[in-house]
């Protein structure tokens, strides 16, 4: 890990304690009780700008909270035993409520980063020690973290409220429209305001924004720009796919030409990692923590693999414990399921936490993106095949051909099996599902009572008690 990453996360630590004073139990707010002096000075700027990156860039136990209950509700996840299960149970079995824990840690974080975002774009015009083009670097990363914040709730609870730094206390959901256009008008004045490269790892580029709004468009349904707008990251000639999938995760290769933007982890408790201590099972051969939960992979998402793909090597299925006793984990007997292993155990791992970042957009995403939003918007297949059959051949596999791909049906089945496959632990599959409108159908083919409201989860209690004029998502 580099120092300039370790600086960053640490940093992370103590804008938490600095901005600590200011949190009050309804997170949606524009107030703050920062001064004007230290809005005033690079150090506070700094260390406001810290707060709100750590609130979107979740690590730590917040940062798998976000991926598992992304993919509990879906055919590439299950866990079990352990004080995780509890809180997870809800999610695999579809019966997920206001009250769950999860859903109000996700609200607040991503309102803090707002509410950081809007006092530095109040502040950032007329502050008396940043250059322009220091002003234009951080309004764009504060358009970037805003936009990355409302887009990440609106795609759990729907449309959400729109704090400005002029709000009031409670607001009211913004409708669907107006929530939408705040996403892509935040994002794409990232996009218009940032560099391509940036001095510190973690922090915005241009890259990272038109990724994310190209993520956005596509999840939206917005074929054509999703396309455009995915083209002009692959324009900028920045990125490309590593060429090993089996090492695109190891440590000393983060930061790779494919990771776009990634959450950046260190081993150190709260700032970590922690996948692999809560997916390594019984008395599996090493030092590092492991957990009473079991975070595993369904045995029937595992089989799906086709032989001689390289990602199956990225997947635990066999291993000799402790006690010299080889252990198969291909039963599919409660936790004898597979194990994501694709962050890696880190030697330097501090109890469960460890060093390896979480991706949040890689190039195969990009160049898959492009697949799915040619083809749904009408083009032809022929031209799209190009994009999935180069990360369908990363992956040691020979590629489609156009022959045996008769419609646009046949051709998103195998961009959303891609797409499974290559992202599994990265909190994809809910969305890609609900997108393709196959997410009720899929639970229900697994034996989950999927009603239809559970497309989106409820806004969370604790802020629905807070706020009068919050109206509740239909079902709960």
């Amino acid at each position: 890990m580099n120092i300039s990453l370790k600086t960053f996360i640490i940093g992370f630590a103590f804008s938490c304690l600095a901005c600590s004073c200011a949190e009050q139990f309804l997170d949606v707010q524009p107030g703050s009780q920062y001064s004007s002096d230290f809005l005033n000075t690079k150090e506070g700027i700094e260390a406001i700008t810290n707060s709100a990156y750590q609130n979107i860039l979740l690590t730590g136990d917040a940062g798998v909270n976000r991926i598992y209950v992304e993919e509990s509700c879906t055919d590439v996840f299950v866990n079990f035993r352990g004080l995780l299960n509890g809180n997870l149970q809800p999610f695999m079995d579809f019966t997920w409520a206001a009250s769950q824990g999860y859903l109000q840690d996700f609200w607040r974080s991503n309102y803090r980063a707002i509410r950081d975002a809007n006092l530095l774009l109040n502040a950032i015009p007329e502050h008396p020690q940043l250059n322009d083009d220091e002003k234009r670097q951080l309004s764009g990363e504060m358009h970037f973290i805003r936009g990355f914040a409302y887009a990440y709730l609106y795609s759990w609870f729907g449309s959400v409220p729109l704090v400005t730094p002029d709000s009031e206390l409670l607001l009211a959901r913004s409708s669907d429209a107006e929530t939408r256009a705040q996403i892509e008008s935040d994002l794409s004045a990232a996009a218009d305001e940032l560099n391509t490269t940036t001095p510190l790892y973690g922090r915005a580029t241009k890259g990272a924004a038109l990724g994310l709004l190209a993520q956005y468009y596509l999840q939206t349904r917005q074929w054509e720009k999703a396309s455009e707008t995915a083209q002009q990251v692959m324009d900028l000639k920045l990125y490309g796919l590593w060429s090993d999938v089996r090492t695109l995760f190891a440590l000393n290769n983060e930061g790779n030409k494919e990771m776009i933007y990634a959450a950046p982890a260190i081993a150190m408790t709260g700032y970590g990692n922690v996948w692999i201590a809560n997916a390594l099972p019984p008395g599996y051969p090493t030092d590092v923590m492991n957990t009473a939960t079991q975070v595993c992979l369904p045995l029937a998402f595992y089989q799906t693999f086709t032989d001689g793909d390289q990602r199956k090597e990225l997947i635990l299925t066999r291993y000799t414990n402790k006690n010299g006793a080889v252990i198969d984990l291909t039963t599919g007997e409660e936790y004898q399921n597979p194990r994501s292993f694709k962050y890696p155990l880190d030697p330097a791992q501090v109890e469960r936490h460890g060093g390896m970042d979480f991706p949040i957009l890689r190039y195969a995403e990009i160049l898959l993106i492009k697949a799915e939003a040619d083809v749904m918007a009408g083009k032809n297949i022929a031209d799209a095949l190009p994009y999935l059959n180069e990360v369908h051949t990363r992956a040691g596999l020979a590629p489609y051909r156009k022959v045996d791909i008769p419609d646009q049906d046949h051709f998103i089945e195998l961009v959303l099996n891609e797409r499974k496959w290559e992202f599994f632990s990265e909190g994809r599959r809910r969305q890609d599902l609900l997108r393709q409108d196959q997410f009720l159908q899929n639970a229900i083919d697994r034996g989950k009572h999927a009603q239809a409201f559970r497309k989106l989860f409820p806004i969370p209690q604790s802020e629905m008690d807070a706020n009068p004029n919050l109206v509740q998502n239909d079902g709960y």
